[in-house]
C-alpha cells in the first residue's frame, strides 16, 4: 500500500503538472524556459512528505527524529514548493523566463549550500538515522570516474566506427565566451571541474530529489520482496516515469514505441547502476551525484566533442551503448550483495 499512496502521488505530481503545461504554454516552451528539474524534485518531495509526516514507523518521523539533520529534509520541501511557484509565475510572464531561471538555479543552490552546513555541523549518527550519509566515499569516487570513463569509451567508438561527427568550435562553453585559438585548451580544462563536478554539485537538489525517491523510498519498500526484484521494478517505474517526455522529444530516445522500448531497457539497466552504488557505498548521496554526472558528461560530450548521427544507433544510450551497458551489469549481478537479506543498508525503512 505504502508503494502504491507513493506512485500515485509521484506520478499524478508530475504527469498531472506535464499536463497542465502541455495545455497551457506547451511543453517546447517550458522546456527552453529551463524548468525542466521540477519533476525530478516531486520523487523525494513525496517520499519525505510520507516519511516525516505520515508513517510513524519512519526514522526521520516528526515523532521520532528532531536531530540537525533534518533540516536538511525539511528544506527540500518548501523548496520544491517555492520551485514549483517560480515554474508558475514562468509560464505566465515567459518574458521573465530568464531571470525566473536564474532565481530557480539561486534556490537550487541555496539548499546545496544549506545540505553542507548542516552537514559539516552534525554528527555521523544523526546524519546515518536520517538517511544521509556519505558512505564509502572513496568508493563513490571509484564509481563516478568509472562513468565518466565508460562515456569517453562510448564516444570513441562512436568516431571509431563512423557513428559520429566531431563537432565543431563553437562560440562558448557553459556560456563562457572562448577564443577560437584557445578552444582546445578550454575544453579540456574546464571537462573535470565544470562537467563532472560543478553541474553534478550545482544540480544535486534536483538529482537528490529523484534518488531519494527512487532509490530511497522505493527501493526500501521494494527490496523487501529480494533485492534484485525490487532494483528491476524500481528501474521499470523509471522507466515508465519518463515516459512523457521521451514522448515530447525532449529526451535522447525519439517519440516513438521503439524509443520507448529503448527509454525503459536504458533506466532499467543503469537503475540497476545506481541501486548497486546505493547498496555498496551506503549512500544516496553518491548515487545522487552519478545521476549528475551521466546527464552532465552525456551532455557534454555530446554537444562539444562527438554528436551520434543516430541517438537508437550508436554507442553511448543507443542500442550499442546499452549492448556495453549490459555486459556491466552482467559483472555487477555477480556480486553477493544480490542475493543479501538487507532491505537497503544506507537508508531507513519506513
Amino acid at each position: 500500500m505504502r508503494v502504491v499512496i507513493f506512485l500515485l502521488l509521484t506520478f499524478i505530481l508530475t504527469w498531472g503538472s506535464d499536463l497542465v503545461i502541455d495545455l497551457s504554454v506547451g511543453y517546447s516552451t517550458f522546456f527552453n524556459l529551463g524548468f525542466t528539474p521540477w519533476g525530478m524534485l516531486v520523487p523525494g518531495f513525496v517520499a519525505l512528505i510520507l516519511r516525516r509526516f505520515v508513517y510513524k514507523d519512519s526514522q526521520i518521523h516528526v515523532s521520532r527524529y528532531n536531530a540537525k539533520p533534518k533540516w536538511i529534509l525539511l528544506a527540500f520541501m518548501p523548496l520544491t514548493l517555492v520551485y514549483l511557484g517560480i515554474v508558475a509565475l514562468a509560464l505566465f510572464l515567459p518574458s521573465l523566463g530568464r531571470l525566473l531561471q536564474g532565481v530557480g538555479a539561486l534556490v537550487l543552490t541555496l539548499w546545496t549550500l544549506l545540505v553542507i552546513f548542516v552537514g559539516g555541523h552534525s554528527d555521523s549518527h544523526s546524519m546515518h538515522r536520517a538517511g544521509l550519509q556519505l558512505g564509502d566515499v572513496r568508493r563513490g569516487q571509484v564509481y563516478i570516474m568509472s562513468i565518466v570513463a565508460f562515456f569517453i569509451i562510448q564516444s570513441a567508438l562512436n568516431l571509431a566506427f563512423g557513428l559520429g561527427a566531431i563537432q565543431g568550435k563553437a562560440e562558448s562553453i557553459f556560456g563562457i565566451p572562448i577564443p577560437t585559438n584557445l578552444y582546445l585548451p578550454a575544453l579540456i580544462i574546464l571537462f573535470i571541474p565544470v562537467a563532472v563536478i560543478g553541474i553534478p554539485l550545482s544540480g544535486l537538489a534536483a538529482t537528490f530529489g529523484e534518488e531519494y525517491g527512487w532509490r530511497g523510498f522505493l527501493q526500501d519498500e521494494l527490496v523487501k520482496i529480494g533485492v534484485l526484484p525490487g532494483v528491476l521494478f524500481v528501474g521499470l517505474i523509471w522507466g515508465l516515469w519518463h515516459f512523457p517526455v521521451i514522448l515530447r522529444g525532449v529526451h535522447t530516445y525519439p517519440a516513438t514505441w521503439s524509443g520507448l522500448l529503448l527509454g525503459v531497457v536504458f533506466f532499467v539497466l543503469w537503475g540497476i547502476i545506481q541501486s548497486y552504488a546505493v547498496l555498496k557505498a551506503g549512500s544516496i548521496w553518491i548515487a545522487a551525484f552519478m545521476h549528475g554526472v551521466v546527464n552532465s558528461v552525456y551532455g557534454f560530450l555530446s554537444s562539444y566533442i562527438l554528436r551520434p548521427f543516430d541517438p537508437m544507433w550508436s554507442f553511448g544510450l543507443g542500442i550499442f551503448g546499452l549492448l556495453s551497458l549490459a555486459v556491466i551489469v552482467t559483472v555487477i549481478l555477480r556480486d553477493p550483495v544480490w542475493r543479501s537479506n538487507i532491505a537497503g543498508p544506507n537508508l531507513q525503512s519506513s
